[in-house]
């Protein structure tokens, strides 16, 4: 056959063959939403909903409002716990030591640097406003060094970025699970080490001989990392009946804030001096009980919005480094503008209504970021790929 013939055939041939390719697969477009939503369908949708309303209330309750509201106290002392319940929850029970120490090197340990790193001319830039001057080189390196032992304070270092203190307790959980399922005694020892983990937090409580936001974490959240982690073993807590998730998500939440009121009533007016007092441990042990109702309350009530799909929540639940690494310069700024438009004096403090929606806003800024590092970096995501 003529060359010339034989490749009018073959091209003809493959213009049909990509025709009927098309007509069967649809648009590229299509093909891509397609992608999205077998993506999205790999997720679980009610724990993007607990994320992206979590790490929203967490910019919230970091915007100045008074320790003296309740609603804020209240939120200040549990929103942290859902990250902890939703880190043991996925926790997978499988796989290698090199593999998992990938995983926390990609999703725990460069982004925990990383974020220091990027905060760290913001906070030059703040003790210069603070101080009039750039700092000598003891005063720039207390931040390096507060960093490097996990947002610790003291005379010598201060923290950095202080919200990232969660990353290490949750490393540390990690690796305390890996090295308890190999023995024959995993749930004994673990449930040992909760127990243990009260005490501790009770007796730091009383004599603040460890103030590290990563150490108070870690020994006040441990239980909460490991009912989340066995109820994801165990496979719990996945059947979704929106009326009935949201009632019992209300009659959780209600002996959550009643527990949180006896909770706060005890450290006013109980005796908290004596570290084996009923009052010193009754305290300390409603801490417990608030954070669990909270926890399972709010997931309740985000099962019960699991039948609603929202790209933006999904990308706000994958974006929640971004927000908690880097939300504390947005808020700087936030409250350094509004205290000279306003012409206020003094520190700012607001009320609900003005802090809810500076706290969307920042989110807000942010969603384009999350959408640019899921395409350009997704190592600020916790990712190696995505």
């Amino acid at each position: 056959m003529n060359p010339r013939i034989a490749s009018m055939y073959s091209i003809r041939f493959v213009a049909i063959m990509g025709t009927k390719l098309q007509k069967k697969a649809g648009t590229f477009g299509d093909l891509k939403r397609k992608y999205y939503f077998c993506r999205m369908k790999e997720r679980i949708n009610w724990i993007d909903w607990g994320k992206a309303l979590a790490v929203i209330t967490v910019v919230f309750c970091h915007l100045p409002q008074s320790q003296e509201w309740f609603y804020y106290r209240y939120l200040q002392t549990c929103i942290i716990s859902i990250f902890f319940f939703f880190s043991g929850y996925l926790k997978k029970d499988h796989g290698s030591d090199k593999e998992n120490w990938r995983k926390y090197w990609h999703g725990l340990i460069i982004p925990y640097l990383l974020y220091n790193a990027l905060i760290y001319p913001y906070w030059f830039v703040k003790y210069y406003l603070q101080n009039g001057g750039m700092p000598d080189f003891l005063s720039a390196m207390r931040p390096i060094f507060g960093a490097l032992l996990f947002q610790h304070e003291n005379a010598f270092c201060e923290p950095l970025d202080g919200p990232l203190w969660y990353l290490p307790a949750i490393l540390v959980m990690h690796i305390i699970v890996d090295l308890c399922r190999k023995t024959r005694y995993q749930h004994t020892i673990l449930i040992a080490l909760c127990v243990l983990s009260y005490f501790v937090y009770a007796g730091n409580k009383s004599w603040n001989f460890l103030p590290n936001l990563t150490f108070l974490g870690l020994i006040s959240r441990l239980p909460i990392y490991y009912i989340g982690y066995f109820w994801g073993q165990k496979k719990l807590f996945r059947g979704i009946s929106p009326i009935r998730n949201f009632g019992y998500g209300l009659a959780l939440m209600l002996p959550s804030i009643a527990f949180f009121h006896w909770h706060l009533q005890l450290f006013y007016i109980g005796d908290m001096l004596q570290f084996l007092s009923t009052d010193f441990l009754l305290h300390i042990g409603l801490f417990y009980p608030v954070n669990i109702c909270f926890v399972f309350g709010v997931l309740y009530f985000c099962k019960a919005l699991d039948g609603i799909h929202s790209k933006m929540i999904v990308n706000l639940s994958i974006g929640t480094l971004v927000i908690i690494g880097l939300h504390i310069v947005f808020i700087t700024i936030a409250n350094f503008a509004l205290e000279h438009l306003l012409h206020i004096h003094g520190v700012i403090c607001y009320q609900w209504y003005e802090a809810l929606p500076i706290a969307l806003l920042i989110t807000a800024i942010f969603y384009p970021i999350i959408l640019w590092g899921k395409k350009h970096a997704p190592i600020l995501l916790g990712k190696k790929r995505l």
